[in-house]
């Protein structure tokens, strides 16, 4: 007889994946805002630079207006952050890692974070944005961009996933032990 430990909902992997990917999408935004803070002197640019992906190289000029390009940056970054998010959660259902310990869980999240940032900024930008490349210097790449989705990014997510245990169904723990082992009576049976 088997117990049932984790069910796959795609509703729920939808719902927390989005919920996981938005919650991550903010904590990575206030972070790579004050990254760029700190590395460039402009808080908006993670803004401008995601609204260039809508907008073109224009969308990083001062005289873009800085109302359309947080509008646009945001759009874009919380609509990738919640698609990502959707992602993660359903692969962690796939392989039936809901219900995995939460050091686990907060590996996989930084393992997914930087793999989200080796796609997306090694290959999709140069690629399909090749204009945004001068703007991705070693200080931004690194700070910004894989110790943030690796330490930050990522391990939200896992964190999240963690707290909430979308499809656990049940504790595997208390089950008892598995069938033909020997397993000392509950303390209320033994009366």
């Amino acid at each position: 007889m088997s117990i049932t430990v984790e069910r796959r909902d795609a509703d729920d992997v939808v719902l927390h994946g989005s919920l996981a990917g938005l919650t991550a999408g903010l904590v990575l935004g206030a972070t790579t805002m004050v990254g760029s803070l700190i590395l460039a002197g402009s808080a908006w640019l993670p803004f401008r630079f995601v609204a260039a992906f809508v907008v073109g190289p224009d969308a990083l000029r001062p005289e873009f207006p800085l109302g359309p390009a947080l509008l646009l940056g945001g759009a874009v970054h919380f609509g990738l952050s919640a698609l990502f998010g959707v992602l993660f959660v359903g692969l962690l259902a796939l392989t039936y890692q809901l219900s995995a310990r939460t050091w686990l869980l907060l590996v996989y999240g930084g393992a997914f974070g930087f793999a989200v940032w080796e796609v997306d900024f090694l290959a999709v930008v140069p690629t399909f944005f090749p204009y945004l490349v001068r703007q991705l210097d070693l200080a931004t790449q690194v700070w910004n961009g894989a110790l943030s989705y690796l330490l930050v990014y990522g391990p939200v997510l896992g964190a999240y996933v963690a707290f909430v245990r979308p499809g656990v169904v049940g504790d595997w723990r208390a089950a008892g032990a598995p069938a033909g082992k020997f397993a000392p009576p509950a303390p209320e049976e033994r009366d």
